[in-house]
């Protein structure tokens, strides 16, 4: 007598459950793995929800969907492929709970209901009721950040109910949590409007009250509110006080909760009307006697050109006279007399909407956009000095002098070369100041030289603090015996 083989299928109605079939191996029926319950991904804040034919959550779930709340009343079936009893569901949800803070957990059902924080279970109803509901409430601290939310319902028999909420508690004798300062912070200058539209993300609190923007210029520690929003409305525009402000401003956002606390204020961010230049270089060639001035080239989108000027003597007074425009990032000027002073220069940008960056006639010795270059004095004492030679008890003594009056001397000191005769180089005998004090500037030296009838020539020459030598006098001769 043979053994009767036999092989028998079994679809489960579920499709999103996946097929269940069993194979009669050796005579013996084995059951092959189910297939894994199709992935689903939910929206954010949005609960997961999984079914399953049994009240231990074993095995593939039976249907897997999206449930933004869990509110739920059944009378028989929840769903198709699922028993009317002996049936459990699971809602999960992963969240971010911003600065955190008191919340309350309340959960109410019939029959079986657990619900757990981050693994740990917090709200225990676990026993077969009918069609008796029962509910619970628990206040407890959510730390700040993401965490894990799940609710385990089962029912063993009869109606089918469960809720659960979680809600902040927003008293201000139980929430003393600071929001999260907002994120997010971009700014639009417009060059037309001349105004500024701020704009941020929405911040991860649950019980948030409000916006408020503030703003504050750079270089003042004053802050001033602009404006206060609702939690739905997330920018506003500020026309500034003055239209044609050219200061720059820095914003900052910030939180206020239900319970009346306040959030630190957003990362700052700094709006300027008009672009600016950030740094000023320059450099005088002597070869040329030109600068060249060079600056970082702005990026800004309501960028136009600069204007390059120079702070020059005009009818009497100095004021700054402009030299040109250009949308490049460097200037040459023109040459310049190499005469020892300071130079002055400033380069200014105009936006798109032809406001200029301010321009103000004094020297400013920290703006950025101005440079401060000293200029190499070029110009040499103009005239000779007079030059006299006598002897001396040690071999020549030279006299040097210049009469010209003291308030117009263009020299700091005086020099005095000797050479002999025939030879071509010359040597330094003195080299020195004189006393201002004095009508005339003058010096003396004594040059020491042995009484061999050799011929020395003296010359004379003054200079400057720059290096710059005079012309020197003329050539004078004497023989030593």
């Amino acid at each position: 007598m043979h053994q009767k083989r036999s092989v028998a299928a079994l679809t489960v109605g579920a499709l999103t459950g996946g097929a269940l079939f069993a194979v009669a191996v050796g005579g013996l029926l084995a059951a092959a793995p189910r297939a894994a319950a199709a992935d689903v991904t939910c929206a954010a804040n949005v609960y997961k929800r999984t079914f399953y034919k049994n009240t231990s959550f074993s095995g593939s779930p039976a249907r897997t969907d999206c449930d933004t709340a869990v509110g739920q009343s059944w009378s028989g079936s929840p769903v198709s492929g699922v028993p009317s009893n002996n049936f459990g569901v699971r809602w999960s949800v992963t969240r971010d709970f911003g600065s955190g803070g008191p919340f309350t957990f309340t959960a109410s059902a019939t029959d079986g209901v657990r619900v757990y924080l981050d693994g740990v279970r917090k709200i225990d109803l676990w026993k077969n009721t009918g069609d008796t509901a029962r509910s619970k409430g628990l206040n407890l601290t959510v730390p700040s950040g993401k965490h894990t939310l799940r609710v385990d319902y089962v029912n063993w028999s009869g109606a089918a109910k469960v809720t659960y909420t979680y809600t902040p508690r927003t008293s201000a004798t139980y929430d003393r949590t600071k929001p999260l300062a907002p994120t997010g912070v971009k700014t639009a200058y417009s060059t037309k409007t001349r105004k500024t539209t701020v704009s941020w993300a929405a911040n991860k609190e649950m019980d948030l009250g409000s916006y408020s923007l503030y703003r504050r210029a750079v270089g003042s520690s004053t802050w001033t509110k602009v404006a206060t929003t609702t939690t739905g409305v997330r920018s506003h525009t500020d026309p500034l006080v003055n239209p044609d402000d050219r200061t720059p401003y820095y914003y900052e956002v910030r939180a206020k909760d239900k319970a009346g606390n306040a959030s630190s204020g957003s990362t700052d961010t700094i709006v300027r009307p008009l672009p600016v230049v950030t740094s000023l270089t320059g450099v005088y060639d002597k070869a040329t006697r030109k600068v060249a001035l060079k600056w970082p080239l702005n990026t800004e989108p309501h960028f136009d050109h600069y204007t390059v000027l120079s702070n020059d003597l005009v009818d009497g007074r100095y004021v700054w006279v402009p030299l040109g425009t250009t949308k490049g990032a460097t200037w040459t000027t023109g040459a310049i007399t190499a005469d020892g002073e300071t130079r002055h220069y400033r380069v200014l940008v105009t936006n798109d909407g032809g406001t200029t960056t301010y321009n103000p006639n004094r020297l400013d010795a920290v703006a950025t956009n101005e440079l401060w270059l000293e200029v190499p004095d070029g110009i040499a004492p103009a005239y000779a000095p007079d030059l006299t030679l006598r002897t001396c008890a040690l071999g020549v003594q030279a006299t040097v002098s210049d009469y010209t009056p003291a308030p117009i001397r263009d020299f700091t000191g005086l020099e005095v070369e000797r050479r002999a005769a025939g030879t071509e180089a010359w040597s330094v005998v003195l080299h020195q100041g004189y006393d201002p004090r004095s009508a005339n500037a003058t010096a003396t030296v004594c040059d020491p030289l042995p009484a061999d009838g050799s011929t020395y020539e003296y010359r004379a020459r003054t200079y400057d603090t720059a290096g710059n030598y005079s012309p020197a006098s003329t050539i004078m001769t004497v023989t030593v015996n």
